[in-house]
């Protein structure tokens, strides 16, 4: 509220240490301890539904051109290349080992999620997110556009909260005492945190603190612009 003390944000270090862009995110989002502790007790209800959610998902990732030519363009090192099914973008299927091996990788970063502390290892993990989905995770032939991940995140959320939701409303044990507002709240914050986590990624250097753009060429540009209106009306005088 008023006159409470203004809290100096190191900007550079948001960039650089993962703890301290966890700790400015989850102050001001409003993350709290109790946010984590509902995310982790929502794991007896999203667990049963972990592999239903990654099914929905990844039919999502199959259902657009843009989305599933990742998969695509990465078949050769996963796939039984004598397998003839699958040489084309629109009969590459999610029978592919490729899929069941991404399926199980995304089960287990759901399952994460909801049962893990959010401790530098996660933080690690959600860092990874990010990098593994750009040339810059080492696999320069990966490169999702934001766009892309940030479509899915929330595509992700929204099943989440879908599955909480038919939850509350069923006649299943503990669903009457389960708190839907806050947990509801809780993964919304969370899953904000993980898009930041990897926007990371994406972001132009040149955007970011520590590299303020140079002014310099606007001046010389407009010093020579000025110049060329000064001799043009000296010449016409």
């Amino acid at each position: 509220g008023m006159g409470s003390a203004l809290k100096q944000i190191d900007e550079l270090k948001l960039y650089s240490d993962l703890a301290y862009r966890y700790q400015y995110l989850s102050d001001f989002i409003g993350i709290t301890d109790k946010d984590i502790t509902l995310i982790h007790g929502s794991a007896s209800v999203l667990g049963p539904k972990v592999a239903a959610l990654v099914d929905v998902v990844y039919d999502q990732l199959f259902a657009f051109s843009c989305t599933k030519k990742v998969f695509f363009k990465e078949r050769g090192k996963y796939d039984d290349p004598s397998e003839k099914s699958g040489q084309t973008l629109a009969d590459y299927d999610l029978n592919k080992p490729q899929i069941g091996m991404r399926k199980s990788s995304l089960s287990r970063f759901i399952v994460r999620l909801v049962t893990k502390p959010y401790d530098m290892d996660m933080l690690k993990e959600l860092d990874r997110m990010g990098r593994i989905h750009t040339p810059l995770g080492g696999r320069t032939s990966i490169n999702v556009h934001l766009i892309h991940m940030q479509a899915l995140l929330a595509f992700l959320q929204d099943a989440i909260l879908g599955e909480l939701f038919s939850y509350k409303h069923s006649q299943a044990e503990g669903a009457e005492d389960f708190d839907l507002e806050g947990t509801t709240r809780a993964f919304a914050k969370i899953v904000a945190v993980m898009g930041q986590f990897i926007a990371k990624w994406y972001e132009d250097p040149r955007t970011q603190p520590g590299h303020e753009p140079s002014y310099f060429p606007y001046y010389v540009a407009a010093a020579s612009f000025i110049a060329g209106v000064v001799a043009l009306f000296v010449r016409n005088n």
